[in-house]
């Protein structure tokens, strides 16, 4: 609780003024997480430390007497029911603010129910297109991952790019979030002369992933690229090649930065890499202060869902300490574009938003993992 104390409360004031004693006022947030289906390994981490940190800011007086109220609703992983969340959240409970949807399909979904109220949306996912300009909803979108272009980046430096790999495939979930990721890494590939000699997806409900990852090995790549945000999608398919016999590395999107990945894969997982924020088996003095936060409300650290939910809350917490006047979604939205060099976070680098950018999130704050005797190593 120490970096919340010392960050967003920076300011908070519960004193009398000179008519009497100020006012409580109440800050209603949205909190739409995936807590049910496929990315419940996120999205559950994510809805927990959003309502820690709010119930332990709220302990502490506020912000300016302003105390947080988070609404939650499961959008089970189906971008319907993120909208779905939306339209409820700001329509029956007059939200201001919204954290979330833990998918990048959920919070396209999302988005054009958001921004037609005028609702800023705090996104922990790094799905490319989410913050594409091109997009009405623009203004109103605020990423708080690494977007994949800063992980897939990361990834292909640190890995695909190594001397001697000049054959690479792709596994990839077939949702926004995989296929963009695809297409990118793919453009890195052509630009550094690599032939991508696969490229293979699947659902996010597959558990059988035996014969992509036979298509995979046949082409002989020196290298695989796992990019599924999904533990149960990405344990399938590191398991399915060990079982055809596929030997290239693999390196997985940041996503799969998270116990329940490691638990899935077993055996298999042995050796596979991840470029990620954080690490749980071997954390920063950052990251020791976010558990210290779990520990206190008697929660043990899941993986890379309580870096995203925290930032995404100490984002918004930041942001209205910042407003002068009404707290509106229009006055939290044009507070958010001027926070920049924010160390007020539990990540190892800073957060950065701009009125020309909202991405947030630099390669200041990633490492690369490998699993090694079923726990996560920091290999640089």
């Amino acid at each position: 609780m120490k970096r919340i104390l010392s960050t967003a409360i920076a300011g908070a004031m519960c004193a009398a003024v000179a008519s009497g004693v100020q006012a409580e006022e109440t800050i209603k947030v949205g909190g739409i997480f995936s807590v049910t289906g496929p990315a419940a390994p996120f999205g559950v981490p994510e809805r927990d430390i959003v309502q820690i940190l709010a119930d332990n800011l709220n302990s502490e007086g506020g912000i300016d007497s302003k105390k947080f109220e988070i609404i939650m609703c499961d959008d089970q992983t189906n971008p319907t029911e993120a909208a779905r969340c939306a339209t409820r959240l700001i329509r029956q409970d007059g939200v201001q603010a919204i954290v979330g949807s833990t998918t990048g399909t959920g919070t396209l979904a999302l988005m054009p129910v958001a921004a037609k109220a005028e609702v800023p949306v705090l996104a922990p996912v790094g799905t490319i297109s989410v913050t594409d300009k091109s997009h009405d909803f623009w203004p109103w979108v605020f990423r708080v991952a690494p977007t994949d272009r800063v992980i897939l980046s990361g990834i292909m430096e640190r890995g695909v790019f190594a001397p001697g790999h000049k054959r690479f495939a792709i596994m990839y979930q077939e949702d926004a979030y995989g296929e963009a990721g695809m297409e990118y890494a793919s453009e890195l590939s052509q630009e550094h002369d690599i032939e991508v000699v696969a490229a293979v997806g699947a659902p996010l409900s597959a558990i059988d992933l035996t014969a992509a990852a036979t298509k995979i090995r046949n082409a002989e790549p020196d290298v695989v690229l796992l990019q599924t945000s999904a533990p149960a999608l990405g344990a399938a398919f590191v398991r399915a090649a060990k079982q055809v016999g596929l030997e290239a590395p693999i390196i997985g999107s940041g996503s799969l930065n998270q116990q329940p990945f490691i638990d899935a894969a077993g055996d298999a997982g042995e050796g596979v890499q991840v470029v990620s924020m954080g690490n749980w088996n071997d954390p920063s003095e950052r990251q020791k202060e976010l558990g210290e936060v779990l520990a206190a409300a008697g929660k043990e650290p899941k993986g890379y869902g309580e870096l995203l939910g925290s930032t995404g809350f100490m984002a918004l917490a930041e942001a209205v300490r910042r407003v002068e006047g009404d707290v509106t979604g229009a006055a939290i939205r044009d507070a958010l574009e001027t926070i920049c060099d924010f160390e007020g976070t539990y990540l190892d680098g800073k957060l950065c938003y701009s009125k020309e950018q909202h991405e947030g999130i630099a390669e200041d704050s990633l490492i690369t993992v490998e699993i090694r005797n079923g726990e996560f190593i920091t290999v640089e």
